[in-house]
């Protein structure tokens, strides 16, 4: 009889921003169960609170300890705040009520101060540094060795928000950070699919695959590839100039190509899906869902031995692929392989995607004018100005997460 075994890999240590949070705690309990780093990955999870939040973090770590999920290492509770070599996942969870636009002249500072005091101080304190192979062995932390335990393995870092605003403070505040670790997911896709399911009466399912452009839920190009349902067949001469659907499976929607055609799909299609959109769908179940998946997607690439490649929509940091603006931050239809992306170039040479990545490149250049300014002001008003707290730990980080002062200003 022949046993198979296989090693027990080293524990991933991932560190959770304003835990405290409905959503945060969804996607924790996700995590935790091995529904986004695999049954096989152990945990170290970090919950990094404001010092006046440990009492109800360590509540909810006592909460989770006891549900003894598989993939729990360890969990720690923490305001001390964090650098980039503290933890191989990151993950931000704002509480703003759209974390991919914020409106600074409507913000609600009260409402929205604790997470975006928090996600500044944090971006501020992190600082980016190239290392060899051999300083990362040395600088990381010492593991004992144990039977069946696999060596340390370098996991490039995973920085992941909820939305593109949040992702673009923490771009444009931290320092010396690659740009190609952060992500964020994007309800664009699953949004687009079910505007065409329900105008079509089919499955979202049956919809292929939709490429998403966006600057943020209001301004937006989507292009689904053809055939538009998975299973229908085109044929060779169709009637018109557009093979995205054949004869038979339109008459079956009992539409024409009047009702259903190429022009539609680029005008009243994208208006349903900015619509829907902009509607702003953000309950914390959905957040935490699209974040897990998210992560998932990062995961199974960055750990497939195959090579396998992923392709997704996510919000990224543009490498300037496709007229983008280098350094800005959008939703793209990207291929992850192993610690890398690029952007999917479908549609390349079209001439009216052209045009519409000039619109988005608007709208991302006038969001990111307004916020980074609004940000590096709030930095400099409730932070740089306030005397940080110490701990008497000196082997720890110094700073300690502290929300008890408010400027003045």
């Amino acid at each position: 009889m022949n046993f198979q075994t296989n090693s027990t890999l080293c524990p991933l240590k991932v560190l959770v921003v304003n835990p405290l949070t409905p959503a945060s705690q969804l996607t924790i309990v996700k995590i935790l169960s091995g529904s986004v780093f695999g049954c096989n990955q152990l945990i170290d999870l970090i919950l990094l609170v404001y010092s006046n939040e440990k009492p109800f973090a360590e509540a909810f770590k006592l909460e989770l300890s006891g549900c003894a999920f598989s993939c729990n290492n360890s969990i720690e509770v923490s305001s001390n705040l964090p650098s980039l070599l503290d933890a191989d996942v990151f993950c931000f969870m704002s509480n703003f009520t759209n974390p991919n636009k914020i409106d600074i002249e409507k913000i609600n500072i009260d409402e929205q101060f604790d997470s975006l005091y928090l996600i500044i101080k944090v971006a501020h304190n992190l600082l980016g540094k190239c290392f060899t192979e051999e300083e990362m062995v040395d600088d990381a932390p010492t593991v004992l060795k144990k039977k069946n335990k696999s060596p340390k393995k370098h996991v490039k870092t995973i920085i992941v928000a909820d939305g593109l605003a949040t992702m673009d403070i923490l771009v444009s505040l931290s320092k010396n950070v690659p740009t190609d670790i952060f992500f964020c997911p994007t309800a664009i896709t699953g949004v687009a699919k079910s505007v065409l399911g329900d105008y079509l009466k089919v499955q979202c399912n049956l919809i292929n695959d939709v490429h998403i452009w966006a600057a943020n839920d209001e301004v937006l190009h989507a292009e689904v590839n053809t055939p538009i349902i998975v299973s229908d067949a085109v044929g060779d001469l169709p009637k018109c100039d557009w093979e995205a659907v054949g004869k038979d499976q339109l008459d079956s929607f009992n539409l024409d190509y009047t009702q259903f055609n190429a022009s539609w799909m680029k005008k009243e299609f994208i208006e349903k899906v900015t619509t829907c959109a902009s509607k702003n769908p953000y309950g914390c179940i959905y957040r935490a869902a699209e974040f897990a998946k998210t992560l998932r997607a990062i995961w199974v690439s960055r750990s497939s031995e195959t090579g396998n490649k992923v392709y997704c929509n996510l919000g990224v940091i543009s490498d300037g692929s496709l007229g983008t603006i280098k350094g800005y931050p959008y939703v793209l239809p990207v291929i992850l392989f192993g610690d890398y992306w690029t952007v999917n170039k479908y549609l390349e040479d079209d001439t009216h995607l052209k045009q519409e990545i000039k619109r988005i490149n608007k709208a991302v250049k006038d969001h990111h004018r307004k916020l980074i300014p609004y940000c590096k002001k709030f930095l400099e008003e409730n932070i740089l100005n306030n005397v940080f707290v110490r701990t008497d730990d000196e082997s720890s980080l110094c700073t300690v997460l502290d929300n008890s002062t408010r400027s003045n200003n």
